[in-house]
C-alpha cells in the first residue's frame, strides 16, 4: 500500500502509475526464479545459490515485455525531486492545488 501511496504523490502520470503500482512483473520473476532454482538438488555455497538466482532472472527476462509508459519514465528522474520541494515548501502545495 505504502509504493501505491508513494506512486500517487509523485504526481505521475496516469499510465505510468498504472504500470509502476502493479507488482505483476515482479512477482512473474520471481515465480521464474524460483522454477530455475528448483533443478538444484544440493547447494554448495551461498555464491551457487546467486548463481542460479541471476540464471533464473536472465530466463525471466527473456519474457519480459516493454513497459507501456517507458517514454514517460524520464519524468522518474525529476520527480523525487519536485517531491522533496513540495513538502519542503507548503506554499507549492497549495499553488498546485489551485493549479
Amino acid at each position: 500500500m505504502d509504493e501505491i501511496l508513494t506512486v500517487i504523490r509523485l504526481g505521475l502520470p496516469l499510465e505510468l502509475r498504472r504500470s509502476l503500482a502493479s507488482a505483476n512483473g515482479i512477482e512473474s520473476m520471481r515465480a521464474v526464479v524460483r522454477d530455475v532454482r528448483g533443478n538444484v538438488k544440493r547447494w554448495r555455497d551461498a555464491r551457487m545459490a546467486l548463481r542460479w538466482t541471476a540464471a533464473g532472472m536472465i530466463e525471466a527476462q527473456k519474457g519480459f515485455r516493454r513497459l507501456k509508459a517507458y517514454k514517460q519514465l524520464h519524468i522518474l528522474e525529476t520527480s523525487p525531486e519536485r517531491s522533496r520541494n513540495r513538502s519542503a515548501d507548503p506554499s507549492l502545495d497549495n499553488q498546485a492545488k489551485i493549479a
